[in-house]
């Protein structure tokens, strides 16, 4: 990468790990929303889902072709299509729909937001950390003039 990438790494896991939530706290409430609807209007919510992630399924394997055919990847980033439309619709609390085969192991590693790898050189990780002291801040913190007075 000629250091012109350098610490990339870290910045797509993390962000995978913080799409990761957002899918399931984003499932969790639409889930409880959908816990409000009459049984009629669920059905035909459910309907509509399946139909839309058909359409979108098709898209994506129409895209997929155009622009992995070439290289030999069509058949496996189809199946990671697949796996993600299940995981999306799991999220949202419903049974998967499309048939998964063998999705490649370092694509489903590289999603594993558990797995975690330390570089014991620099003493980083790339997980989150939860702070253990928080130190709350107050408006006087920013007040520049006060730190600057000086007594002549």
């Amino acid at each position: 990468g000629q250091g012109q990438m350098i610490a990339s790494c870290d910045i797509i896991k993390k962000i995978i790990a913080d799409e990761s939530i957002h899918g399931v706290f984003v499932g969790l409430l639409a889930q409880e929303i959908f816990d409000t609807f009459s049984d009629k209007k669920k059905e035909s919510l459910q309907t509509g889902l399946y139909a839309l992630m058909d359409v979108l399924y098709e898209n994506e394997l129409k895209y997929t072709d155009h622009v992995y055919s070439d290289i030999g990847l069509g058949a496996e980033v189809k199946e990671y299509i697949r796996y993600n439309g299940n995981k999306a619709l799991m999220n949202l609390g419903f049974e998967p729909r499309y048939e998964v085969g063998e999705v490649n192991p370092i694509v489903l590693n590289g999603l594993n937001v558990e797995t975690t790898q330390h570089d014991f050189f620099s003493k980083k990780s790339t997980n989150y950390e939860k702070t253990l002291e928080v130190v709350h801040l107050h408006h006087d913190d920013f007040n520049l003039e006060k730190e600057l007075q000086l007594d002549i």
